[in-house]
């Protein structure tokens, strides 16, 4: 089950849940970058249920970054792409010390937020990651922070990217999802991405109204086999 852990990144002090498979002596590892809801209970499913399938996981509180009494809904004005990739850096630091854990065979996977911050870190530290996992990222043409934007940064990413996109979302829009296909393509960056009709932004989330189960469950069982083809 996935504990709280204190993470120091920098001189800061934050939070993340982590948990590690019962079994194994060598196991690659995964850090989640979240969705809005933050450390909530989808993600600590996901990182349960990455340490059933035999990943370890951790998943950093980006939310440090934020002011005390701080509306959520306020959050990109305190976020930035900078501290972002710093957590994720971090946190697969913090899996590579854990004796268990290859840190040749790490993965970087997010939802909504955390799919556009799943390629902030894919191209910030390209020589970490065998691959990643972003599910609906949004605001991929926009900045936070002072560096570009992650569609900007696309060249910069040296493994696999599996993506998972809702055809009724609307951020991104099947047409930003077309433009990033072709930036992958463009890079030559091996790629795979799965649509759902009928479905819209959040829908792997099973505490959102836009939760569809068929496309989530659909959108987990690619996920572990494209997590497992690269890391095991």
């Amino acid at each position: 089950m996935a504990e709280t852990i204190d993470l120091a990144i920098g001189d800061v002090q934050t939070t993340a849940l982590t948990a590690l498979p019962t079994i194994g002596d060598s196991v690659p590892g995964v850090v989640i970058t979240f969705h809005r809801g933050g450390l909530d209970k989808f993600t600590a499913w996901l990182v349960d249920d990455l340490a059933a399938n035999g990943y370890a996981a951790i998943a950093p509180n980006h939310y440090h970054a934020l002011p005390e009494g701080v509306s959520l809904d306020d959050r990109r004005d305190y976020l930035t792409d900078e501290q972002m990739a710093l957590d994720i850096e971090t946190s697969a630091d913090w899996l590579a010390a854990q004796g268990r854990v290859d840190a040749d065979r790490l993965g970087l996977i997010g939802h909504c937020m955390g799919g556009r911050t799943t390629l902030v870190g894919l191209a910030s530290f390209p020589e970490r990651w065998r691959c990643g996992c972003d599910w609906y990222g949004g605001r991929l043409f926009s900045t936070m922070g002072n560096v570009p934007s992650p569609a900007d940064r696309i060249g910069d990413i040296a493994c696999p990217v599996a993506g998972f996109f809702g055809n009724d979302d609307m951020d991104p829009s099947p047409d930003d999802v077309n433009r990033l296909d072709a930036l992958l393509t463009g890079h030559g960056i091996q790629h795979e991405f799965h649509r759902y009709d009928d479905a819209g932004h959040a829908f792997m989330n099973f505490d959102s109204e836009n939760h569809r189960a068929t496309p989530a469950q659909d959108s987990w069982i690619k996920a572990l086999d494209f997590l497992g083809r690269h890391l095991k």
